[in-house]
């Protein structure tokens, strides 16, 4: 049996309805993965110690409201899934370990909820049935859950299942400015070297980083495995929504993305500046799609100075699977600057579109988009603008990539799904 782990979905969905990639991933894997006989459980109570089986029909209702079909309704959530409501008790000791008061106040105010939250609202649930050799997979952000793997072990330990984990990149290990998540993630990953058996990623530049930190920390390899994304979205075939005020079809330009130092759309938007200074832009807007964050201070003052900006930069920090399936279906053409990606996904969404992608040729973004996106260097603005200028000004170069685009296979993610379920469930020497 196939079992995959949707803790991390389940606390992500029931605070908000909209996704990041790591969630759009998750949650499609999921939903796909059922239809080749995988299950889905959770973990929850005090430190995640108990695990329980979840319908079906919850983790599809899940994608459902991820995807816009339906509307999150609460009420039906927790009645499909009552220990939705349970949080894990968190444990405070590295994040206040020099302050004690904080440690202290904030251990009793998690230790109330806790309690309260469990005589409130917990329900017997069905445990799953495991034998050895089972596959258990782990496929979302379930770092940020104290002691993740060493409940995983205790499961492994106990009926001899195989975890196998989905490594979607190492970025916070070089990347991270915030030493306390650098050093969760840091922990996570020796820890998970350790304990799971298999691993698996989306780019042959992440497997190499895997595979190097696996030397580096444990000192031995185990397999790791690539696997392709879908690139469908789920909202594929919704009716459209109306476009944002200010916005008309074929006239803008959309970069889809978490705007963040690492998403580098900072210089995206000096170069698209300086288009708009020379008159270059040729009635094209540029948006930006995706949440900023109120610390990026560079983005958030050259946003202020830049004036002649004004009406042709459109910031977008929320939307619904059914607006970003019109804004792919409507936009020119995409942009994906970013200067560090363990895939790409935005890149490989726009092929789906049938949108040529303009893109950084930094990390694995080649490998999202392949041969329908030309690449620019992202740390050369003038190159970026260039390559900007000409999409813009020489149509016929555009709609030659847009048709080698739509000659193309799309690899969907009931495919990538399938292969994902197939992986697992073979023997680890056969990896």
């Amino acid at each position: 049996m196939i079992y995959i782990d949707v803790t991390d979905l389940i606390l992500w969905v029931r605070r908000k309805s909209t996704v990041t990639g790591i969630q759009r991933v998750h949650i499609n894997y999921a939903v796909n993965a059922l239809d080749h006989g995988a299950q889905c459980l959770m973990f929850y109570g005090r430190e995640c110690r108990d695990v329980a089986l979840v319908s079906n029909e919850f983790v599809r209702f899940m994608g459902d409201v991820l995807s816009s079909r339906v509307k999150m309704d609460k009420r039906k959530f927790f009645e499909m899934c009552p220990n939705a409501r349970l949080f894990p008790w968190p444990d405070y000791s590295q994040k206040y370990a020099h302050r004690p008061v904080k440690y202290w106040l904030h251990t009793v105010g998690g230790h109330l909820r806790f309690h309260t939250q469990r005589w409130l609202f917990e329900r017997p649930a069905q445990s799953p049935d495991f034998k050895p050799g089972d596959a258990l997979l782990s496929i979302g952000r379930d770092w940020t859950m104290e002691g993740y793997v060493a409940n995983i072990q205790r499961l492994k330990d106990r009926y001899g299942i195989r975890p196998q984990l989905f490594l979607h990149d190492m970025i916070p290990i070089p990347g991270e400015k915030q030493a306390g998540t650098a050093k969760r993630f840091l922990t996570f990953v020796t820890d998970a070297f350790k304990t799971f058996d298999r691993f698996f990623t989306s780019s042959d530049y992440n497997r190499g980083e895997i595979i190097k930190y696996m030397h580096e920390f444990v000192g031995y390899e185990k397999p790791v495995v690539k696997l392709g994304f879908g690139q469908n979205i789920n909202a594929m075939g919704l009716a459209p929504t109306a476009l944002p005020d200010g916005l008309e079809p074929g006239l803008y330009l959309l970069c889809v993305g978490r705007v963040a130092a690492s998403k580098n759309q900072i210089r995206l938007m000096k170069a698209w500046h300086k288009l708009v200074q020379t008159g270059a832009d040729g009635g094209v807007k540029l948006v930006l799609l995706g949440e900023l964050s109120g610390s990026y201070r560079e983005f958030h003052d050259y946003l202020k100075d830049a004036k002649a900006l004004d009406g042709k930069l459109i910031l977008l920090e929320k939307a619904s699977d059914q607006l970003l399936n019109t804004l792919y279906q409507n936009c020119l053409f995409t942009v994906f600057p970013s200067t560090i990606e363990g895939y790409g996904l935005p890149a490989a969404e726009s092929v789906a579109y049938g949108k040529f992608c303009l893109a950084s040729n930094a990390t694995s973004i080649p490998e999202a988009a392949g041969i329908h996106a030309d690449y620019f260097d992202p740390l050369d603005e003038d190159e970026m603008q260039a390559k900007l200028k000409h999409y813009l000004e020489d149509r016929d170069a555009l709609h030659g990539r847009e048709a080698l685009i739509k000659a193309a296979k799309i690899r969907t993610w009931a495919e990538a799904s399938a292969e994902l379920v197939e992986r697992a469930g073979r023997q680890l020497e056969a990896a």
